[in-house]
């Protein structure tokens, strides 16, 4: 890729953070400080209930801050919980392959396994011998 192309994809890009990211946080937040304005003087009228919405809507503000926030961090919020849990599954898994790898050899273990074994082939040598005898 050029020179040139790369500053065009970096142009698009901006471009698009613009209309996608931060054009809208500005709305958001713009709206959310007129409405707060005018829930603070309705409360300031006596309307008892505009006190929630006057603090509420700074914290819908706050809110769209974070998402913003986020998205420009991370890009796609799926995306990124995407790689995260798919981390802690790869780090699940080589945790549970070293502590296969690291278990110690049980000598009572061996010593079943090699019992189990030695039945197996004199059931397979009693039923070639055709003897009827257990």
């Amino acid at each position: 890729m050029s020179e040139s192309e790369a500053r065009t994809d970096e142009r698009r890009r901006r471009v698009k953070d613009l209309f996608t990211l931060h054009l809208p946080l500005v709305i958001v937040v713009g709206f959310c400080a007129f409405a707060t304005v005018i829930e603070y003087q309705r409360a300031q009228e006596g309307v008892g209930r505009a006190w929630v919405y006057t603090f509420q809507w700074p914290i819908i503000g706050l809110f769209a801050v974070v998402i913003w926030n986020r998205y420009r961090k991370h890009g796609n919020l799926t995306r990124w919980f995407t790689d995260r849990y798919r981390a802690r599954i790869a780090a699940m898994e080589q945790e549970a392959e070293d502590s296969r790898e690291e278990r110690p050899v049980d000598p009572d273990e061996v010593a079943w396994q090699a019992y189990v074994a030695d039945l197996k082939q004199r059931d397979e040598q009693q039923r070639e011998s055709g003897d009827p005898r257990p």
